[in-house]
């Protein structure tokens, strides 16, 4: 089998297990949702705001050696080390920066610089970190079936479902502690899937980490930092300019738009360490096919999730109560966000792949700014669709970074057959605008025969790709 028919064969694989991942991810947004509605908008506005800047805190903590084990753990078969080498080392420095964070949230609860209630968020911060690292192990020894599993259905139900049962037992903090049951558990699955994928793994390494992860690791923990504020400083914005009330509303669309985000998220430790594992010459004749498959199915993906969303977005947004239903258009623009992102935006992740983590650093921070200064100008003025076209400025601008970077590069990884995908987003996009800006409205049955409709038509274009679809070559390296 060749090195291609051994990335293809992968991808496929993978493929299938996003699309089931897919399905289970449906739930735990369901479920944030029902949070909105029990806990009201103020209440979740404060949760939404909080629970991010944990994200950020306990990303930043892994100082980017959970996304290098991406990188990492296919260099190690292709140097002939250890299988597990880079694993532990990581887990223990990214639980002592987590350790550390929590103990100073800790100190500062007792000045007026700290929320009290942080603190209890704040327990959450170690099984966060860690569970990272253990999570993008498997994703890296090309084990993505276990993330996908925890992270995005077991963890992601267990959590508010806590809270939920914690809230009507009467029991305080209900909030923060469902999420620290959540992580809790979802990091000891964690660490007994890596435990047996590598059985002779010692618990404490005997080896500090190696030069090479940690050079690659550190621009891309910067980097994680940069982007957490990136991907979140519009909610936070909102949450500054407008209050919490408009920032839970902001909160729901951002959930559920989200749902487009999470299936590109999802490939990217599926591509990462295919690219990593790619050589000079492997990078001219392979990428392209590789790339162009993932952006298929991505943005495959998205479209079946994004035409159930615009033909019914009252009806999901009522799930959470009529006081989250605020500026609705919002909603068109940050899906316009994602499905951009499916299309042009993964070529950060071949970057990545290239081990070029400085370069991404660099270009996150630069989009940072643009979107710190238009959010200052946009939020205030057109509210929480000013955040959206914040979301959007800053995209817009990396998408064009990252593959005018490419092109310059001699890898230009996206095939002709991808034409039919832009011009399915095109028909998307269309189709919002006609549903919201012509007031031309349907019916609830009428918009289930239009769903059903699209469904038909996507999947005639998925059988027409499939037989039109040439076969690997099978020439062995």
């Amino acid at each position: 089998m060749s090195d291609l028919e051994a990335d293809s064969k992968f991808l496929k694989k993978s493929v299938i297990i996003n699309v089931i991942g897919t399905i289970l991810k449906v739930c735990g947004p369901l479920l944030t949702i029902l949070l909105a509605r029990i806990f009201g908008a103020a209440d979740f506005g404060v949760f939404v705001s909080t629970q991010t800047l944990l994200l950020t805190i306990s990303r930043s903590s892994t100082l980017g050696l959970d996304k290098g084990l991406y990188w990492y753990l296919p260099q190690n078969r292709l140097n002939g080390r250890p299988a597990y080498e880079g694993v532990m080392e990581s887990f223990w420095v990214s639980a002592l920066v987590a350790l550390i964070c929590t103990l100073v949230i800790f100190a500062g609860s007792f000045t007026p610089l700290i929320s009290k209630e942080l603190p209890w968020y704040a327990f959450s911060l170690v099984f966060y970190a860690v569970s990272y690292v253990l999570s993008n192990t498997s994703e890296g020894n090309r084990k993505p079936q276990n993330a996908v599993f925890i992270n995005s259905f077991f963890v992601a139900v267990l959590s508010p479902l806590s809270s939920i049962v914690m809230h009507f037992l009467g029991i305080p903090h209900a909030l923060p502690l469902g999420l620290l049951i959540g992580q809790i558990c979802g990091f000891l699955l964690h660490f007994i899937l890596v435990q047996k994928q590598f059985p002779e793994m010692p618990l404490i390494p005997v080896k500090k980490i190696s030069k090479a992860l940690l050079v690659y690791s550190l621009p891309l923990g910067f980097n994680e930092f940069v982007s957490s504020f990136l991907i979140r400083s519009s909610l936070w914005m909102v949450m500054l300019f407008l209050g919490p009330e408009k920032a839970g509303a902001y909160g729901i669309m951002v959930t559920i738009s989200n749902a487009l985000q999470t299936i590109r998220v999802g490939f990217t430790p599926i591509l990462t360490p295919v690219v990593a594992g790619m050589d000079k010459d492997r990078l001219h004749t392979d990428l392209k096919p590789v790339y162009s498959y993932c952006v298929s199915m991505v943005t495959y993906i998205q479209l079946l999730i994004g035409f159930f969303i615009i033909l019914f977005p009252n009806e999901i947004l009522n799930i959470a109560g009529k006081d989250f239903i605020v500026q609705p258009e919002t909603l068109g623009i940050l899906l316009l966000v994602h499905l951009l992102a499916g299309f042009w935006g993964m070529a950060i992740v071949i970057m990545n792949g290239l081990g070029k983590s400085l370069y991404t650093l660099k270009m996150n921070i630069f989009s940072l700014g643009i979107a710190l200064g238009s959010g200052y100008f946009l939020v205030p003025a057109y509210g929480l669709v000013g955040a959206a076209l914040s979301m959007l400025c800053y995209n817009v601008v990396a998408m064009i970074w990252n593959n005018v970077y490419l092109a310059k590069m001699g890898l230009w990884p996206y095939s002709s057959k991808l034409i039919n995908r832009f011009v399915w987003i095109c028909v998307l996009i269309a189709c919002y605008v006609v549903l919201n800006v012509g007031n031309f409205e349907l019916s609830l049955w009428q918009k289930a025969v239009a769903y059903l409709v699209a469904l038909a038509a996507l999947g005639l274009q998925w059988l027409y790709d499939k037989k039109a679809a040439k076969p690997i070559p099978s020439t062995n390296r």
